[in-house]
């Protein structure tokens, strides 16, 4: 039983894999949707079963049907002949349909839509006392104030709040509502760039410590990039393909939107404010945020976002370039891009995906091939 939440480092190098510090929920579900709708001229034809660990993004388009989808899970639109099943347990199949507030979901809006005549802490424990004498609590307020560093928030009135502030308060509701699954739809799109930068770190601190795994709907790629683990990917209605996100985003449909590549990358701490980095056995560099510590710097592990413009390839390595990442790569294949003067280079960097954007003549001049190992050159201050 849950209270739903209703309609309502701009750096992308980010940790990865910290310690949990709450007990975990199931490290991996199963997500199971048959769903066959016409809403005028829109179909969704859906038969589907997608792991859900961590964070997994639904990305597509406005109109794709990624909300549609998001409403059918949490049970706030019932259709005919659907059939939505987390691992064994049937949310909707024939005639059976779980309500809203038995499905332990918690949901996150664009709107925060926190009570205005209410105190941050009232919104928060709003329902929560009277869930606690009803079912097992895992996650107790205390603890949930402390993931999301609200204790300075807590006497204040929403209106008195900036967008990012409400929505950390919002993510605090829904976690107390003790749920086994996360949905947030565009929980970012209201916000401005400053909000942004600061729901995003929360966002993933939620999915490290507590284990319960997060379905993001997004229209803005470089917001799945900073966040998800895995990729759904929406077109006209249809999942057409889905997987972890750094394979995914080698899917052409994506190319329109951006091409860009994750790479995860371990770090041996700062030289002259330059991260240093490992990919395997090649080294690389950044340059450090501002407020990172450098005498008491820790390995740790960090997920870089590399846009496929910002990659060149060489068949040597250039020793007379200020470009420092020289990293060795095989190519594994081409890809048509947005601009028909230009192609995408698929490469593998241990192991990795990786992609340069480069035009089809130098392509040609280069005589670029499957198999072929080159050099990709990456400036440092183009990582983030």
């Amino acid at each position: 039983m849950i209270s739903l939440l209703q309609h309502a480092a701009q750096h992308c190098w980010q940790h990865i894999s910290q310690p949990r510090q709450l007990a975990a929920a199931p490290e991996c579900q199963t997500l199971t949707v048959q769903l066959s709708l016409a809403l005028g001229e829109f179909s969704l034809q859906l038969n589907n079963s997608l792991p859900l660990n961590g964070i997994t993004a639904l990305f597509g388009r406005s109109g794709c049907g990624k909300t549609t989808l998001l409403r059918a899970i949490a049970g706030l639109d019932r259709h005919a002949n659907a059939q939505i099943c987390l691992n064994e347990t049937p949310w909707q199949q024939g005639k059976q349909f779980v309500p809203v507030h038995q499905r332990r979901i918690g949901m996150v809006f664009q709107e925060s839509s926190l009570l205005p005549h209410l105190s941050v802490e009232q919104n928060l424990l709003y329902g929560f006392n009277r869930l606690a004498k009803q079912t097992a609590v895992r996650l107790q307020p205390e603890q949930v104030i402390r993931l999301l560093e609200l204790t300075p928030l807590l006497k204040l009135a929403p209106q008195y709040l900036s967008g990012g502030q409400r929505q950390r308060i919002a993510l605090g509701r829904a976690l107390l509502s003790q749920p086994q699954l996360l949905l947030l739809d565009e929980p970012l799109a209201s916000l401005d760039q400053q909000s942004r930068s600061e729901i995003l770190p929360f966002l993933q601190r939620i999915a490290n410590t507590t284990g319960i795994p997060m379905l993001l709907v997004s229209h803005q790629l470089d917001d799945v990039v900073k966040l998800a683990d895995h990729l759904v990917l929406m077109q006209d209605g249809r999942i057409i393909s889905h997987g972890p996100l750094p394979q995914q985003l080698m899917q052409p449909q994506l190319a329109a939107s951006g091409a860009m590549s994750l790479l995860h990358a371990r770090s041996h701490g700062c030289n002259h404010h330059l991260l240093q980095l490992s990919v395997g056995q090649q080294q690389l560099q950044l340059p450090a945020p501002m407020h990172t510590d450098t005498a008491n710097y820790s390995p740790s592990v960090y997920r870089l976002r590399i846009q496929a413009r910002d990659i060149a390839l060489s068949l040597t390595p250039l020793n007379d370039s200020s470009v420092s990442n020289q990293l060795q790569v095989s190519i594994i294949g081409f890809n048509t891009a947005p601009h028909p003067a230009e192609t995408l280079v698929q490469l593998t960097l241990d192991g990795q995906p990786l992609q340069a954007l480069l035009t089809k003549q130098s392509v040609e001049r280069l005589g670029l091939q499957i198999d072929q190992q080159v050099y990709a050159q990456i400036k440092a201050v183009a990582l983030e």
